[in-house]
């Protein structure tokens, strides 16, 4: 009798043990949210983790810009979290037999072209895993732009043809979004739809995702507004920028909610796809690679995952399939030198779900912006003391003159300079880090005017003798 009452509260006690982890890992979760956040100053967030089908931890933080709550119908630009939709679109498009993996993007694009000494033609295949061999460089001179809003994704594309390839398709990896600008052309060409249509009809209605948009104005209407620029760290309210090129890689609006259902999809199934090639959408690529069919995979746990960033927004997702668990965050402030605090808030999130410690959040760092800031000011200075200096008359005329001379080559080289440093186009440089491109404006311009006074200095004094 006394053994079948101990069973019988063993019974009793094991849900109850179950129940209290999961509350500690709520409030374990909670805690390191609002950590981060505060850490990071990010104004506004929404997390969602989904575990066999159910979403167990739902929550939001924080603020948008026009300062209304964030609640888990809010939609976000989601960023290059696009790409996995697309990919999906694609693949739902294979399953048609509108579309072939191994087949030349010419096939379904004839006015495309790109110079390239390589036989190999460039597939729908080499798109999908980022292997084209168009540069990340000549991807950037067409996204994130400010095309018309019709036919604009077919704009961007002739903006882009003619471009000299860097790599033998097929060969080498180079993440570049205009891969997923030429896909979602590709889709519009086969489905005789706009992108936005398509994904609309083929998959955010089947899958319940009522607050997703692939074009701007229906994003409006389900409550998209403006996300946060950061200056030094600091969230500023963006004046909002859409491009409407860019669903296929970047400009999607989605919210946690309709993103779980996604997720939930891409771990369970369902209508929209085959087994068989949903696996192959989770399947990670030959060993060497780490980027799928519109997916990253970790180099050492292999699980699929994606980040994404625009302006003023940046999130990330993941998925466990052997765990059958995901997660997505959506966050709405964005720096290119502060796109890895998501990815150490997402990190911990994955520790919490494994029953792990969280490792210590690396600190912000705002080094270079501060130093721009000390030299544009001390540089500034001395333009002032040069300026005094320049009006006594026993300066040395050939001096001020070649000083004059340095001073203006360098204001009109620099910003090239800096381009070619970093490697990335200006206008992408002011687009993603606006505090780092005023602050080099004002180096310009007080080296152009540095450079302007010594040489007008020389020249009157020269007249005066």
């Amino acid at each position: 009798m006394r053994k079948a009452i101990l069973f019988l509260v063993s019974l009793l006690l094991i849900p109850f043990s179950t129940f209290a982890k999961t509350e500690d890992r709520e409030a374990i979760i909670t805690k390191f949210m609002e950590k981060s956040l505060d850490q990071y100053q990010i104004p506004g967030a929404s997390l969602a983790i989904v575990e066999k089908g159910e979403n167990v931890y739902h929550q939001q933080w924080g603020t948008l810009s026009d300062g209304s709550k964030v609640t888990a119908d809010t939609p976000f630009l989601i960023g290059s979290l696009s790409k996995p939709i697309t990919s999906l679109a694609i693949m739902m498009l294979v399953e048609e037999g509108k579309i072939k993996l191994d087949e030349p993007i010419q096939t379904y694009l004839p006015s495309f072209t790109y110079q390239t000494d390589s036989l190999k033609p460039i597939t729908v295949f080499h798109l999908l895993e980022q292997t084209s061999g168009i540069s990340q460089f000549d991807g950037l001179q067409v996204t994130d732009k400010e095309w018309a809003i019709e036919g604009a994704i077919h704009q961007a594309v002739e903006e882009l043809s003619g471009v000299m390839l860097s790599h033998e398709p097929g060969e080498v990896y180079e993440y570049n979004s205009a891969n997923y600008l030429l896909l979602g052309a590709i889709i519009e060409k086969v489905s005789e739809q706009s992108f936005a249509d398509f994904v609309n009809t083929n998959i955010f209605i089947p899958l319940g995702m009522e607050h997703s948009a692939a074009d701007y104005d229906r994003a409006v209407e389900k409550g998209y507004v403006p996300g946060f620029e950061s200056w030094f760290g600091q969230p500023v309210a963006s004046g909002g920028f859409y491009d409407h090129a860019g669903a296929p890689y970047g400009y999607i609006a989605s919210s946690t909610n309709d993103l779980a259902r996604f997720l939930t999809f891409m771990l369970e199934g369902g209508d929209l796809l085959s087994e068989q090639n949903l696996a192959l959408l989770k399947t990670p690529p030959e060993e060497g690679k780490t980027y799928g069919l519109g997916w990253h995979f970790d180099k050492t746990e292999h699980f699929p995952y994606h980040g994404g960033g625009n302006s003023d927004f940046r999130a990330q997702m993941f998925l466990l399939p052997d765990e059958n668990k995901a997660a997505v965050l959506l966050t709405n402030k964005y720096h290119i030198m502060e796109d890895a605090h998501v990815t150490y808030i997402m990190n911990g999130i994955r520790s919490i779900m494994s029953g792990e410690e969280t490792e210590e959040l690396p600190k912000p760092s705002y080094m270079i912006q501060w130093s721009l800031l000390v030299i544009t000011v001390l540089l500034g200075i001395l333009t002032i003391l040069h300026f005094f200096r320049l009006r006594r008359k026993s300066r040395n005329r050939k001096g001020s003159f070649i000083l004059g001379t340095l001073s203006l080559l360098l204001a009109v080289g620099l910003i090239p300079l800096f381009v070619k440093m970093v490697g990335t186009p200006w206008e992408s440089i002011v687009f993603f880090a606006p505090d780092i491109a005023f602050l080099t404006y004002c180096l310009v311009g007080i080296l152009a005017l540095n450079g302007m006074m010594a040489l007008w200095m020389t020249i009157l004094k020269k007249r005066a003798v």
